[in-house]
């Protein structure tokens, strides 16, 4: 009786759900940078500090001896890493912190191409973390990217002119909306499980 239970809850969720534990908590982080060289003579922000778009986070005294130049964040947020200290010396465009919207979250999930098929944008999912338990999250699948993830790679995976080519399955990334997230303690790149039902 055990043995048949786990056979059809197997096959109810091999039919009704595509899952994965290849998955994580993503945000849109964006890097702060200076918009001119020189050197960093102010900068006094450090990791959790909240800052509002536009909010000068430093100056830097430009190379050329002009006026000093602002450092501003680019959005609403947190600090999530510093890099710049004060003292240094700066190329313009040269990322020195990095900001998220920590209550805009989404989950990034990889799903085996063999199954991509089931998935759409607006199917119900289910979402665990592993930093939060057994807490669930619901959300639904808001975006199907068009090409395999590693696409995007800065090495691909294969390379199908040689004769050495061998098949490796791939995945297709999926966003998953789960609303707000402030409140919560979710923090960008934690592992996450979805479950996703396509029936």
């Amino acid at each position: 009786a055990l043995v048949a239970r786990f056979g059809y809850t197997y096959y109810i969720n091999s039919t009704r759900y595509v899952t994965t534990d290849d998955a994580l908590v993503d945000s849109n982080m964006v890097s702060v940078a200076p918009l001119a060289s020189g050197t960093l003579v102010i900068w006094r922000i450090k990791p959790g500090d909240t800052v509002r778009a536009g909010q000068v986070l430093g100056q830097v005294k430009p190379t050329t001896g002009s006026a000093y130049s602002n450092i501003t964040a680019p959005i609403n947020g947190t600090i999530l890493r510093v890099d710049g200290k004060e003292g240094q010396v700066v190329g313009q465009a040269q990322a020195l912190a990095y900001v998220a919207n920590l209550n805009a979250m989404h989950i990034t999930a990889y799903i085996d191409e063999s199954v991509i098929h089931k998935v759409h944008v607006g199917q119900p999912v289910e979402v665990t973390v592993d930093a939060t338990g057994s807490n669930v999250y619901s959300g639904t699948v808001s975006e199907v990217l068009p090409a395999t993830a590693s696409s995007f790679a800065l090495i691909p995976s294969s390379d199908r002119s040689t004769g050495n080519f061998t098949k490796v399955s791939q995945r297709i990334e999926v966003h998953i909306d789960i609303g707000a997230t402030s409140g919560t303690t979710l923090y960008p790149g934690e592992n996450a499980y979805v479950r996703i039902r396509t029936v």
